[in-house]
């Protein structure tokens, strides 16, 4: 609300007039949870204090772990309805993080006896899970949670803001409510999605609540979800005046809200701010921040005169991220210092039409405090009109709402994304990945091609950044991986891929590469023959493993993978894993023609029977067979005898794949999941059956289905390509961890934790740490998807449930 304090001198460090200063960012941007529940209340015991607030002293309270927030370090910010009453005199109310951290304005208070005040405040969290408050008197604190954002964009409820301004209810007209004053004990239930431009599945809404209060006693509303249970969060307004307040409340699941009225009897007007997204729907993401953006007062500025509307910088000034860096709204602190009269003030994206809303209510000679979400111009700028005689204001930033924008890759027209080329260029591609202006320096512009050769560099701070990079002439498809960093760790990827062919390739080859173009990824091109090999790893592979396609259908695919052993940093235990021979007969071994070399590292064979088998070498030694059924005459099941080990167990796994281990459970090799796909590029229905070690696919094609059909095992062993130390933090050096082909399709399995994890110590003993045990493992089950998994050497986690709550870092 609108903390009041009628003709007081302005308060303390706040209200002094300064011009504007830096503004810093306190936390990752997240999506909005709501959550609802009191955490303190200094008057009863609620959050361990029972005594008022010292004036000018910090408390430290416990905000993770209650009113429905995890306690896990997931919770980055969190949404606060703060009440202050029983003050010794007037003051304000501030929050931060941390003593090292800056404070964000959350109310400035009354004093006036028996007076409350409320406000909505965001503040950020930190790592232990607490925030600090201070008032400047001695006071009674309420702190009621409306809901907190996630530490970062992968949240598992609600979603990201998208900004809407519109008066949805007004009791006094009957607009979206009965034509009437809200009596004590009653409430109104608003209809908030199907209408007003929020989709159903909305999760949450943001509001500006105006009590018109024509009684000499204050009173309170709650909101909350229609249906659920009304909270004990009271949002005070005053006696005598209208008075406003934001509010983020969650919405029922047929998307309504329930505004509740206590003590006094008051009409109700709603204005629409925003709505949060239901899970994975996109959305700007959010993040908080805390200074100053505005004061009128400063050195250069006036008074807003009676019914002018001053066009106000925001993106670009004091820190805040600049427009072009997806910036689309802010959270702000609107202060009137002192009204020069009875009136209110609007606020909006500046250069759109005003809408029928208004920001805050105040009266002649008041200092009044409101929560503001508004959206931003085109030009970075909000307009806010003084509908009262000329007064004075200042704007306090608490944070931003960022759509995170990906950077765009561009490769010469030859090389058009998903398409392939049979001319071999004689020299690299140069390929260039642009990202706009975002006004951060210290924001990253990253690109990668197959997950490899990763180049970095800082973005500008006061343009655009571009990015150059190669792609080699070499046969292959070619994935490239561009990812953007900025503003508290939000950022987007964008993907780029084409093929090259050095020549006209076969039909055969034509219809595996149209159905599973990244088959090619990382083709080993350096692939040799001898006599009975048709492809085999080269002597100078980087890779310890080893692979061999004969040119006997019969033997068909050999892996082989020395011994490797490894120490686990939480036990101690020695685990080895031991040296392996894996192998593959191909099917219709007996009737099918010997290899034919189509290029290098890719080997046909004709099964006689309108199916064909192509296998693809990886330069990670995996090899991809490629089953190719010509049309419906073909054979739907298609058998692989496997070899293993003495001992060792070939087990399907619950998500599809096929693993072998040895007879202390270690790994040895294994087999992605089968798939299919028809030349409309549709999903034909295949699936495993397992006898022993008979590994039989079938293949399910319909009326539907167009021919040539296209479907393959994949065999491999070697989870860890190559692994280098970097530095790009000022704590310590950072583990590039680059996963194979193979290991990154196999990422969720125990093979990829514990034979991966035994390759990277092997590269890198120094790594063999629980906390980068951690790291590794959560990249393995959860992110393996990241072009490189990044193990910071100087992270100092609880537990791996930590890590997995920030996304492996």
């Amino acid at each position: 609300m609108a903390g009041t304090l009628g003709a007081l001198a302005l308060i303390g460090s706040l209200l002094v007039a300064t011009p504007a200063q830096a503004l810093n960012d306190t936390g990752t941007g997240g999506v909005f949870v709501p959550s609802t529940g009191r955490i303190l209340d200094t008057k009863v015991g609620t959050g361990g204090f029972s005594t008022p607030m010292e004036a000018g002293k910090y408390r430290t309270i416990k905000v993770t772990g209650l009113a429905g927030l995890p306690d896990d370090g997931s919770v980055g910010a969190v949404s606060l309805n703060a009440t202050v009453g029983a003050s010794t005199g007037a003051g304000t109310l501030f929050g931060r993080p941390n003593t090292d951290t800056g404070r964000t304005t959350m109310l400035i208070y009354s004093g006036v006896s028996g007076q409350y005040s409320s406000n909505t405040g965001t503040v950020a969290v930190g790592a232990d899970g607490t925030i600090q408050v201070m008032t400047e008197t001695a006071s009674r604190l309420i702190l009621d949670v409306q809901g907190y954002y996630t530490v970062n964009t992968d949240g598992t409820a609600a979603g990201g803001f998208v900004p809407v301004a519109k008066r949805i209810v007004d009791t006094r007209s009957g607009l979206g409510a009965p034509k009437a004053a809200v009596a004590p004990g009653k409430s109104i239930d608003v209809q908030i999605t199907g209408a007003n431009g929020i989709p159903a599945g909305a999760s949450a809404v943001v509001v500006n609540l105006i009590a018109i209060n024509g009684t000499d006693a204050d009173g309170y509303l709650t909101p909350y979800a229609t249906g659920g249970t009304k909270p004990a969060n009271a949002l005070h307004y005053a006696p005598s005046e209208s008075t406003s307040i934001q509010a983020q409340v969650p919405l029922s699941a047929d998307g309504k809200i329930t505004i509740a009225n206590g003590s006094t009897t008051a009409n109700v007007l709603v204005d629409l701010q925003g709505y949060f997204t239901a899970a994975g729907k996109g959305g700007a993401v959010f993040t908080p921040a805390y200074g100053r953006a505005y004061d009128s007062r400063a050195t250069g500025n006036t008074a807003l005169a009676e019914n002018e509307t001053r066009s106000i910088q925001i993106a670009g000034t004091a820190g805040v991220p600049v427009m072009g860096s997806g910036v689309t709204a802010v959270v702000l602190t609107l202060i009137v210092a002192h009204g020069g009269s009875n009136g209110y003030a609007d606020a909006w994206a500046d250069g759109t039409t005003k809408p029928n809303t208004s920001a805050i209510n105040f009266q002649t000679s008041e200092i009044q405090t409101n929560t503001i979400t508004v959206p931003l111009g085109a030009n970075g700028k909000i307009s806010l009109r003084n509908a009262a005689k000329a007064t004075n204001y200042v704007v306090d930033v608490q944070g931003w709402y960022i759509n995170p924008v990906a950077p765009k890759i561009s490769c010469p027209k030859a090389y058009a994304a998903g398409t392939w080329t049979n001319v071999l260029p004689s020299s690299d591609i140069t390929c260039t990945v642009s990202m706009p202006a975002t006004g951060d320096g210290s924001g990253t512009l990253a690109a990668d091609v197959n997950g490899h050769d990763t180049v970095e560099q800082d973005m500008s701070a006061t343009g655009a950044s571009t990015l150059a990079f190669v792609v080699h002439p070499a046969p292959g498809w070619y994935d490239i991986s561009a990812t953007s960093s900025y503003s508290g760790g939000i950022g987007g990827e964008t993907h780029y891929a084409f093929g090259l062919n050095n020549g006209e390739p076969s039909g055969l080859v034509k219809a595996v590469q149209t159905a599973n173009p990244e088959g090619f990824e990382d083709l080993a091109n350096d692939s040799t023959t001898r006599a009975g090999v048709a492809a085999s790893t080269p002597t100078s592979s980087t890779t310890e493993d080893s692979a061999v396609i004969s040119t006997a259908p019969s033997e068909g695919v050999t892996l082989s993978a020395p011994a490797q052993s490894t120490t686990d940093p939480e036990t101690g235990s020695v685990s080895t894993v031991p040296a392996s021979t894996v192998a593959l007969s191909l099917p219709f071994a007996a009737q099918a023609t010997a290899g034919f070399v189509e290029s290098a590292g890719v080997v046909s064979y004709d099964n006689g029977n309108r199916s064909s088998t192509v296998a693809v070498l990886k330069s990670d030694s995996s090899v991809q067979v490629n089953t190719v059924m010509a049309d419906a005459t073909a054979p739907t099941r298609y058998a692989y005898p496997l070899a293993v080990p003495q001992g060792a167990t070939v087990a399907q796994q619950s998500d599809g794949s096929v693993a072998v281990t040895d007879a202390n459970g270690y790994p040895l090799g294994g087999i992605a999941a089968a798939w299919a796909k028809d030349a409309a590029g549709l999903d034909v229905p295949t699936h495993y059956e397992l006898d022993g070690s008979l590994l039989t696919q079938v293949i399910t094609p319909d009326a539907a289905t167009t021919f040539p059909v296209v479907a393959d095992p994949y065999l491999g062993i070697n989870v860890i390509d190559k692994v280098k130390w970097v530095s790009r933090d000022k704590r310590g050096k950072t583990l590039y961890v680059y996963p194979t082909v193979w290991g990154r399709s196999m990422a969720g399995l125990k093979y990829a934790d514990k034979a991966g994890w035994a390759e990277v110590v092997k590269k890198a003993p120094s790594a063999n740490t629980t906390n980068m045990w951690w790291q590794y493992k959560c990249h393995a089950q959860v992110a393996y998807w990241k072009p490189s998994w990044n193990l910071d050497s100087f992270l100092r986690r609880s537990s791996y449930e930590a890590y997995t709550s920030h996304l492996c870092n």
